[in-house]
């Protein structure tokens, strides 16, 4: 990303290298990839028994408000009977992430920089988010995942570079922008509670720039807040949301919720600042945020000041770590945390430019240190993905057979369920499965949901999970 030396025209084919590097064994694995027990088939029997419509309104009415994710899941692959669908949509998310990290730093970086330099700082984005995810196979390979919080990451960068790129031209009452930025926001609400406060928190900071700034709001921001306000409110209003949050016997505990929040973030910061690439990315960074700061007048975003911003990128982190404890009572579902970490990188990129802004110590300051700090922060980016969450574990699953095992024995059982006349499908566990690719299996007790929904989708009474060793988890 930084261009003061010789060696930083390697950071741009480095961090290619490392992207490649990330994406190959998650592209590979998708070639095994199956439908997950876990929700994946209760969303098509219902879209099968009632309609793609009608099931809508019953998860709306009885479970859940998310309209969009409801949309996407009741569509499904699975609805189809099209298993190959669940090879191809992680491949296909996994181009979208990509385009809408270069999208969002092109749009960044605009004019002031090179392609090099933007797909750099894409390229660093991409390898930090997806090589540090605290659950791959929540992210990229659970379909009912991708609908209700994968999709939203990727809508929220898109619409950073919209919203950059309308900004650009004044933030004025311009159509085009502004439907695309609605179905963009509609769509991010419509997914989750989660990717509501995401993408109302981006709103919130517009509108808070332009009263601190301008003392007024333009029409766009106006338009944009009320789409977002009713978004919101048909997700928040719907009836399932109160049964759903009734169900929890441990839900809406305020004085829980705000201590288990606090002692939950403590953890989280610390984590991601020495536990994943955040500092190295940072350290490549710094000239980008120098140069990018460099013309002025500056535009709004970049003229709050860094205490402001710090306290708005907190408290939104915080917000989005309290949720699940409100919700449900315990920390964070690693789908939640995923995009807890897109959320927590944005923001300290953006308060990290905001400081540049402050401060712009002098290029002859640290020009003659920019050789060996930009090989520390490569070597540094390289062990902090090597060593990762993801990487060893997509690596591993791939080369061991640990995918090709399951794949073979996923499709044993869709053949074993496809039997005709045999009302209890008797089913052996998996005798080992990739962690990287699997959720749950059926249960062992064949009145559960999942064994359910699987044995409703195949015309069967009941599925009966034999008695064997547990499988063996890697």
């Amino acid at each position: 990303m930084t261009t003061y030396s010789p060696s930083a025209r390697s950071v741009t084919p480095l961090l290619l290298l490392f992207s490649f590097a990330v994406a190959l064994p998650l592209v590979v694995l998708s070639f095994y990839n199956h439908p997950s027990p876990t929700d994946d088939y209760c969303f098509a029997n219902t879209s099968m028994r009632y309609g793609f419509w009608q099931s809508q309104q019953i998860y709306y009415d009885g479970w859940s408000g998310r309209f969009f994710h409801n949309f996407l899941v009741h569509g499904s692959p699975l609805t189809f009977g099209w298993y190959e669908g669940y090879k191809i949509y992680p491949i296909v998310l996994l181009s979208l992430l990509a385009l809408s990290f270069y999208a969002f730093a092109s749009q960044w970086l605009y004019n002031a920089f090179v392609f090099n330099t933007k797909l750099a700082f894409a390229a660093g984005l991409f390898v930090g988010f997806v090589a540090t995810l605290t659950s791959l196979s929540e992210y990229l390979y659970w379909y009912a995942g991708m609908a209700c919080y994968s999709l939203s990451s990727v809508f929220l960068l898109f619409l950073l570079a919209v919203l950059l790129a309308h900004q650009r031209r004044g933030f004025g009452f311009e159509p085009g922008h502004l439907l695309l930025e609605s179905l963009l926001i509609l769509g991010i609400i419509g997914s989750s509670e989660t990717s509501m406060v995401m993408v109302m928190s981006v709103l919130g900071m517009i509108a808070f720039g332009e009263l601190v700034l301008r003392r007024r709001l333009s029409i766009a921001t106006l338009i944009l807040l009320v789409v977002g306000a009713i978004g919101c409110y048909y997700l928040i209003s719907a009836p399932g949301n109160a049964i759903r949050m009734g169900s929890n016997p441990n839900s809406r505990d305020i004085p829980l919720t705000l201590l288990s929040s606090l002692q939950f973030a403590v953890g989280y910061v610390a984590r991601q600042i020495f536990l994943t690439p955040l500092l190295p990315l940072s350290l490549l960074y710094v000239p980008v945020a120098y140069r990018l700061t460099a013309n002025r007048p500056l535009p709004t975003y970049l003229r709050i000041h860094p205490l402001l911003a710090l306290l708005h990128g907190a408290v939104t982190v915080l917000i989005l770590i309290s949720l699940h404890f409100y919700a449900v009572g315990v920390a964070p579902a690693y789908r939640l945390v995923n995009l807890i970490n897109l959320v927590f990188w944005l923001s300290w990129g953006y308060n990290l430019t905001l400081l540049v802004v402050v401060f712009r110590p002098q290029p002859e300051s640290w020009q003659r240190f920019a050789r060996p700090i930009t090989i520390v922060a490569l070597l540094w980016v390289a062990v902090a993905i090597g060593t990762g969450p993801v990487l060893p574990m997509a690596y591993g699953d791939w080369i061991s057979g640990r995918a090709a095992q399951y794949d073979q024995a996923m499709q044993e059982r869709y053949n074993q369920m496809a039997q005709v006349g045999d009302d209890t499908a008797r089913v052996s566990p998996l005798s080992v499965y990739p962690a990287s690719l699997f959720m749950e299996d059926v249960k062992s007790d064949p009145n559960h949901l999942w064994n359910r929904c699987w044995a409703d989708y195949y015309h069967k009474k009941t599925i009966v999970l034999k008695d064997s060793p547990a499988p063996t988890a890697h």
